[in-house]
């Protein structure tokens, strides 16, 4: 099935109890018998394409009577360093310190006679896959020996590439664990990264045998659920950026990129893409073209590029509500469609129309604006297939917490550990 099982075979009978805590009260009582919270901490490394993220997370087992134990998130530290580790792709010695400064940043939250039995992850997600096997493998390698002196507990498989179901699965696990969904009608998970698109839904027992065997998970969540899942490779939105300007130039391999998708008032603008710098410039426009016309012009180019690259995509559109994380989340916020702390709910038709927007105005301070809205609003229209008026939620945190897949692997990687010490 994929190395998933490993992490989730004990997902929901443990993670149910994440959020649930215990009141102050029934707490202060067990603690006046006795009872002192024992405390777990796990530090996890995101090592995405466009960035890294460090991920410290400090968990309580609180007192339980007859239910089986868990976990109570207490502290989280979030933090991030751009960019993404595979830019140091031919310097891999600077791209492991990169990660050890992250990690010395979080080195707070972990008390010092904790961190020795502290688990110390780092996956590596689509900016490592899109890298030849050897230059990955390298990056990998440095980290590993850069890491192993820091105190923690590190393995012989705490640092590895993530595969992309993995991703999926582990997003739509934190989704709807962190909205209590897992015993109610489950939300699809989008995530957009900046190398791969993401895109994870619960099938009934009916449709399962209609979907690729290798896109089906059967994973825990009370009882045993499946989940559609794809990653798609170069279309995280900095690879599709990269790929629709590439398309248009007929992959000649210039370093000079002309795109309908950028404002003619925009000429030789730097922009570096995996380690390269290019210069983009908007291509003419007739005089007197429209807006929807700028758009649409930009969204057949854009359109093209996700379909060819999407080559199969998922068998149907999500029927459940639908979250989507990271860039969609992003890019939303940038064009005003929700608000950037609280996050909101848009729709594929208001993205459309942002992208009209932002297709026919000279923002030279955001001249990716018409390609990377009008790449959204293909991917939901015409790759995931999802209606224009059809809600999608936008998070970036539910109740204080950063919306990851870290966290899952976090909490299950703590919960698995207490579980075979007490076996």
């Amino acid at each position: 099935m994929g190395s998933y099982m490993i992490h989730v075979s004990i997902f929901h009978t443990l993670f149910v109890g994440l959020f649930a805590g215990q009141t102050q009260l029934f707490d202060g009582i067990a603690k006046s018998l006795g009872y002192e919270s024992v405390y777990h901490y796990a530090v996890i490394i995101d090592a995405g394409s466009s960035g890294s993220r460090v991920l410290a997370y400090k968990f309580r087992v609180p007192f339980t009577v007859f239910s089986q134990p868990n976990l109570d998130l207490v502290e989280e530290y979030f933090e991030q360093s751009k960019p993404g580790l595979s830019s140091y792709a031919d310097d891999p010695e600077k791209g492991a310190d990169t990660i050890v400064q992250l990690i010395k940043k979080a080195e707070f939250l972990t008390p010092l006679e904790k961190r020795r039995a502290t688990p110390l992850i780092v996956r590596a997600t689509a900016g490592l896959r899109l890298l030849p096997k050897e230059k990955a493998q390298q990056l990998l390698d440095y980290v590993a020996r850069a890491i192993a002196p820091l105190g923690y507990d590190v393995g012989p498989h705490s640092v590895e590439i993530m595969d992309g179901s993995d991703e999926g699965i582990f997003i739509w696990y934190t989704v709807n664990l962190l909205h209590s969904l897992m015993n109610d009608e489950t939300m699809a998970a989008l995530d957009l990264g900046g190398g791969s698109t993401q895109i994870t839904y619960q099938l009934s027992d009916s449709e399962a045998a209609d979907f690729p065997p290798e896109d089906r998970h059967v994973v825990p969540a009370g009882r045993n659920v499946t989940l559609y899942t794809h990653s798609y490779l170069n279309l995280g939105l900095l690879a599709a950026r990269y790929g629709i300007f590439r398309m248009e130039a007929a992959d000649n391999g210039t370093s000079e990129l002309v795109s309908v998708c950028v404002d003619p008032i925009v000429q030789r603008e730097p922009w570096t893409y995996g380690n390269q710098q290019y210069r983009v410039s908007g291509a003419p426009r007739p005089e007197g073209m429209k807006r929807e016309a700028a758009y649409e012009r930009c969204h057949e180019v854009v359109r093209r590029y996700a379909l060819r690259t999407l080559r199969r995509g998922p068998p149907r559109p999500p029927r459940a509500n639908v979250a989507a994380m990271s860039y969609f989340y992003d890019v939303a916020a940038d064009a005003g469609l929700i608000d950037v702390m609280r996050g909101g709910t848009v729709s594929a038709a208001q993205y459309r129309a942002a992208a009209v927007r932002a297709c026919s105005a000279a923002n030279v301070e955001q001249p990716w604006a018409c390609v990377d809205l009008a790449f959204v609003t293909a991917l939901l229209r015409d790759a995931y297939a999802i209606g224009d008026h059809d809600a999608v939620s936008l998070f970036k945190k539910v109740h204080g917490h950063e919306v990851s897949w870290a966290l899952g692997l976090a909490y299950t990687t703590v919960m698995n550990r207490i579980t075979t010490a007490a076996a």
